[in-house]
């Protein structure tokens, strides 16, 4: 079961940085992009954190939760920096909904983690 979590995660966060950086085909008339972006960002980043939370071992909670932060800083970062090629925007509302998203996810996640069969592990005694 864990070996899932596992990949699944790593197929989610392939989709999702595909997803936040490819072109966007509608045209941008405003850099908002509308009242629903937010809540895109918080469900995506809310799962990736509850994925990450449920795989992960239990002393590397703050390592995990850093690397996404940086994760979902840096999508943001690099749509502002490639805006002019994939008609995105760098918003700074996008990486409080990504940052509240992991939190969110990753406290459902913590929550969830006894119901994950996970073999013996070492690090974790």
């Amino acid at each position: 079961m864990l070996r899932i979590v596992h990949w699944t995660t790593i197929f989610y966060v392939v989709i999702l940085t595909l997803l936040l950086e490819l072109p966007n085909p509608a045209p941008v008339i405003d850099p908002i992009a509308g009242p629903l972006s937010g809540h895109k960002h918080l469900v995506a980043f809310t799962i990736l954190g509850f994925l990450v939370e449920l795989g992960r071992c239990k002393k590397t909670m703050l390592f995990w939760l850093g690397v996404l932060v940086l994760y979902a800083i840096g999508t943001e970062v690099l749509q502002g920096l490639l805006h002019s090629i994939c008609n995105r925007y760098f918003g700074w509302l996008d990486i409080v909904h990504n940052i509240v998203g992991l939190l969110l996810g990753t406290f459902i996640g913590y929550f969830c983690r006894p119901l994950v069969k996970r073999p013996t592990d070492v690090s974790e005694k």
